[in-house]
């Protein structure tokens, strides 16, 4: 039974049965009203409402109104009909009446349709953050002084990030930066297979295993680095705040 809100549903209940009435998952039974409460007999259970005649009277009426999570409400009307008889299936007896919702179908769809849609935008804007920092310009002036074995292959910044490139078997050292009291402090980094990420630009930077030290420089350093002014690593990709499907 698709639900109108103006529509009117017919339900025929059988003396000696019930009928199941069942509304939309989200809903739940607020109020209901009887136009004949002696010869029916009425059971709201969450978005379920069970239908029992009890005794043939007239046909009468029954008036529902649910609550949605959101907080809207929804009205439901019913014509009801008692009628006494055979109680078997399939002889003008009703035992379960379920309402569909093709407007919520239709809108769930939209929604999961956009959220296909945002989730494609953001992967698309990944990539091209990824091919910035593969890609994009790059500062290669880095000196280092210290302990050979601690040297990386390579070192360069995009105004960003630093990346430490080492060799396959050289275990990664520890990473430090050097503040601006002489200091120093881990700084978050992120692993792809050689490269190391540090996810700061310095003037100096520190690299220790045991007790090796390596300390690296930045000839080309620059305090206030890249802006492009995106909110992001990339001139190409821009972060804006969106709502989300539903419109909020």
């Amino acid at each position: 039974m698709n639900y109108q809100p103006y529509n009117i549903t017919r339900v025929v209940g059988t003396l000696r049965s019930s009928v199941q009435v069942e509304f939309a998952a989200d809903e739940e039974i607020a109020h209901v009203a009887l136009g004949n409460s002696v010869a029916w007999e009425v059971a709201p259970a969450g978005n379920i409402l069970f239908l029992k005649p009890r005794e043939s009277q007239p046909v009468t009426n029954i008036s529902v109104v649910t609550t949605r999570r959101d907080g809207s409400t929804r009205s439901y009307q019913m014509e009801l009909t008692a009628r006494d008889g055979s109680v078997e299936a399939g002889q003008n007896t009703y035992f379960y009446v379920k309402y569909r919702y093709p407007g919520d179908d239709a809108e769930l769809r939209r929604q999961q349709a956009a959220s296909r849609a945002l989730a494609a935008q953001a992967k698309d804007a990944d990539n091209v953050l990824a091919l910035h920092e593969a890609y994009g310009p790059r500062n290669w002036r880095y000196s280092s002084q210290g302990s050979q074995a601690l040297e990386p292959q390579s070192v360069y910044d995009n105004g960003k990030i630093t990346t430490f490139a080492f060799v396959g078997n050289q275990e990664m050292p520890a990473i430090y930066m050097e503040n601006s009291d002489g200091s120093e402090s881990l700084v978050p980094k992120s692993v792809d297979g050689d490269l190391v990420m540090v996810h700061a630009i310095s003037r100096k930077f520190i690299l220790r295993r045991g007790k090796d030290v390596l300390c690296v420089f930045n000839e080309a350093y620059d305090r206030v680095g890249i802006n492009p002014d995106t909110n992001t690593t990339s001139p190409s990709v821009e972060r804006v705040v969106k709502r989300d499907v539903t419109g909020r």
